[in-house]
Parts: structure tokens; C-alpha cells; sequence
């Protein structure tokens, strides 16, 4: 990793920590970590998930590889990071793997429901590059999986976990593998188990706390240990356990751009509520310095009640846990 690349990082916090504590009016470099968006697809349909349940207002499609390489190009020597997921399958993009190669410098990250992990595709995996691979992997038996991974295949998936773990050791890659677990109320008794076949693949294993975008339907998915749920319950009713307050990191760290290029400030903007600008029309440079920004991260510092995303965002509170 080049050397700017930690500088920038170190800059963000300071520049933020600068504005949030003291005042000064204190401009952020480029992010150190930037989310692109491959596809909007996906070929599952999770009952919690607004490409899932089709209520994203965005049009479903694939970031167009022209696109991709500008990003990387012009980010390649700030970003320490890329995460290459938002909304949908990454790996559906038909220049997967392509995508995957730009960002190389950037310690790339992928999240997938692990339903394409067949023995070309591991391979690949293993030599293409990737920091890690983060698998949704959210029960132990296909009917506590289906439950929330609905159209999901779980010995498919399980198949696919165990050669990926025999690929990244017969070619010694350094590919990370992490199962990721969303808790509710229709698996919490299996995570215990789910971990034990992640140690034995050896993958990393991280519980996440569930977003339940229908408040009516709360109580069906919540888990029954407390600190497993982003939700509270007082006097029959339900809310985030969260509290808005001013200011929000992720306004110096981060930005998300959508498979057509716009440019959102986090990715609790699923529905690209707040475009900031458009790639095809700017520099990211341009955007990330530009008066939508300027004036978002101003109203996020005095309070993010402010704006709409923020006010049921969970940042700040604590999402994943270890078994």
C-alpha cells in the first residue's frame, strides 16, 4: 500500500475530529474508504431487503466498466479502502472479476450470498486480489436459511464456503473469508453452530444486528437477547436503540457510488434520497468538494435530525457482535 494512502486516512479523522470538537471549519481529503456498487440485482429475494422485495425507486442494473476504471483511477492513490457491494449480487456483474482487478491497490472487499462460488469462480477468487470475502450465511439447515435468504440454496452455499476454503489453501492465497450471520428470532439458536463450521473453514464469524424496514413487523424478526437487536421495546412499542446526535464520521470517510454513477453520502441511502452528484457529469473530486456535500455535512454536524436518512440510522451503535 502506497504511504499517501495512510496519510489521507490519518487526515479524514483528524480533519473531522477538527470540525466536530473544535469548530474549525476543517475540509476532508478524498475518502479513505469509498463503496461502489457492481450491480442493484440480485437473485434472492430477502424479506427485509429493498432490492429484495423490489422498493427501490433506482433502476435495477450493472456499474458500466468504463465508469468503474475512472473511479479507480482517480481514487487509486487516496482510498485505502473499497468495499465493491451496495445493493444486490456483486458477483452477477458479467466483469466481475475485471472490476475486481481496478481496485487492486485498494484492499478490495466483496459481501455475497454465496450462491456462485463454484470451482472456476473460487479459483479466480483466490488469485484475483480480494482483502476479503464477507458470506451471508444466516442458519444451520436450509429452513432456518430460507427463512430470511428466501430463494436461497443452503447446501449450495455451504458446498460453495468449503471449496473456497480448499482453494485459498491449496493456493495459499491470502484471501480472508468471513461468514456473516443476521440474527432474528428464526435463527438465534442456530449462530452457535453456524460459528463451529466457520472455524472450520477457517473463516472469521460475525453476528449482525437486523434492520426490519416495516416497524409492524418487528416483533416477528427480533431476537430474544437484547444485545443481538438494534431495537428496543417500551410499553408494547418498538424503536431504534440508537440516539441522533450531531456530527457523523462516515461524511469524512466514505461516500457510495450506484451502479449509474451517482455519488450518495452513505449506505443508508438506499434510494438515492440525497445525490450528491453524478460521475458522468464530474470528477469525484468535484463532488466530494461540492456544494450538495458542503451543505450535507454541515446540517449532519449541527444535528442529524436535520436529515432524513440519518434520523433512524443506527451509526454510533453497536451492530456486530462475536459468538
Amino acid at each position: 500500500m502506497r504511504a499517501s494512502q495512510y496519510l489521507n486516512a490519518s487526515y479524514s479523522l483528524f480533519s473531522y475530529a477538527g470540525r466536530r470538537y473544535t469548530g474549525i471549519p476543517l475540509n476532508p481529503p478524498l475518502p479513505p474508504a469509498i463503496n461502489v456498487e457492481l450491480t442493484s440485482v440480485c437473485n434472492l429475494a430477502c424479506p427485509e431487503c429493498l432490492t429484495g422485495i423490489a422498493l427501490t425507486n433506482r433502476k435495477s442494473g450493472f456499474i458500466d466498466f468504463d465508469l468503474s476504471g475512472k473511479i479507480a483511477t482517480e481514487l487509486s492513490g487516496t482510498t485505502l479502502s473499497a468495499w465493491l457491494y451496495f445493493q444486490g449480487e456483486p458477483m452477477l456483474h458479467p466483469r466481475f472479476f475485471e472490476i475486481v482487478s481496478l481496485f487492486h491497490r485498494m484492499n478490495p472487499v466483496i459481501s455475497t450470498n454465496g450462491h456462485f462460488l463454484d470451482q472456476n469462480n473460487c479459483t479466480m477468487l483466490a488469485e484475483s486480489g480480494l482483502k476479503k470475502i464477507i458470506i451471508s450465511y444466516d442458519g444451520a439447515t436450509q429452513e432456518t436459511y430460507s427463512a430470511y435468504r428466501a430463494g436461497g440454496d443452503h447446501t449450495r452455499v455451504t458446498e460453495g464456503i468449503q471449496l473456497l476454503a480448499e482453494t485459498i489453501e491449496s493456493t495459499r492465497s491470502s484471501l480472508k473469508m468471513e461468514l456473516q450471520f443476521l440474527v432474528g428470532s428464526h435463527n438465534e439458536t442456530e449462530a452457535g453452530q453456524v460459528a463451529l463450521f466457520a472455524k472450520s473453514v477457517g473463516a472469521s464469524f460475525r453476528i449482525k444486528s437486523m434492520q426490519v424496514l416495516d416497524n409492524k413487523r418487528i416483533e416477528e424478526w427480533i431476537p430474544a437477547e437484547k444485545r443481538n437487536s438494534r431495537y428496543m421495546t417500551k410499553h408494547g412499542k418498538h424503536s431504534s436503540m440508537h440516539k441522533v446526535k450531531r456530527g457523523c464520521f462516515r461524511m469524512w470517510r466514505g461516500a457510495v457510488i450506484t451502479t449509474d454513477g451517482d455519488v450518495v453520502p452513505c449506505c443508508f441511502d438506499k434510494n438515492g434520497k440525497n445525490i450528491m452528484g453524478n460521475l458522468y457529469h464530474n470528477s469525484f473530486s468535484e463532488i466530494w468538494n461540492g456544494p450538495e456535500y458542503r451543505k450535507f455535512r454541515a446540517n449532519v454536524m449541527k444535528s442529524r435530525s436535520h436529515e432524513e436518512i440519518c434520523k433512524n440510522c443506527p451509526q454510533g451503535s453497536r451492530l456486530f457482535f462475536s459468538k
